[in-house]
């Protein structure tokens, strides 16, 4: 069980990525948290956030890093969009939650069935304009991947590649993590 409380500063980034691959394991293990504690947990963190980690992963409905990793209000710092890209948005977010939130680690989760990077990879042509750039944002990711599930954990390491680059993002350790949205499990890079 996550003894980790939103009211306590997690600073060790092993320690937290230990809370991320617990609450994984309980996840896939269908033995999760209770959460009869949102209350407690709304009034230790209604005058600040004390998140141990950072999570930049896909806006797919099917990928809610909360549940997966079985953590609680207060506990991640969580960024999501098609593709799980770090655009301009996303990077100025993490330095915020390095720089003055504290977050100890910074996790980019990619998932199976990524319906972003599938498209992108597709090489998928007229769509909306926003929707089209975002599509051609991913595609220096996934140049040279062998199919499209590789191009998804391709994209994720370079995610990965661009945060660490990062000089206040790089500060802390920043991981590529793969979601299976069938059976739940996260594997870390």
């Amino acid at each position: 069980m996550n003894l980790h409380s939103p009211d306590v500063q997690v600073t060790d980034s092993n320690e937290a990525l230990t809370y991320l691959k617990e609450g994984n394991a309980r996840f896939v293990a269908d033995a999760c948290m209770p959460r009869d504690t949102n209350k407690q947990d709304l009034a230790l963190t209604a005058n600040a956030q004390k998140p141990f980690a950072a999570i930049l992963t896909c806006a797919d409905s099917r990928t809610c890093p909360e549940i997966f990793f079985d953590q609680k209000i207060g506990d991640l710092f969580v960024l999501r969009n098609a593709g799980n890209v770090a655009d301009a948005s996303v990077l100025g977010s993490l330095e915020f939650a390095v720089k003055h939130l504290g977050v100890a680690v910074v996790v980019v989760v990619g998932h199976t069935m990524c319906g972003a990077v599938h498209t992108s990879y597709d090489g998928v042509e007229g769509l909306s304009c926003n929707l089209q750039a975002m599509l051609d944002g991913l595609r220096p990711s996934i140049a040279g991947s062998g199919g499209k599930e590789e191009a998804a954990q391709d994209n994720v390491q370079n995610q990965v590649d661009i945060l660490a680059a990062n000089e206040v993002i790089g500060a802390v350790p920043v991981l590529g993590a793969y979601y299976d949205i069938a059976t739940g499990v996260v594997e870390f890079n």
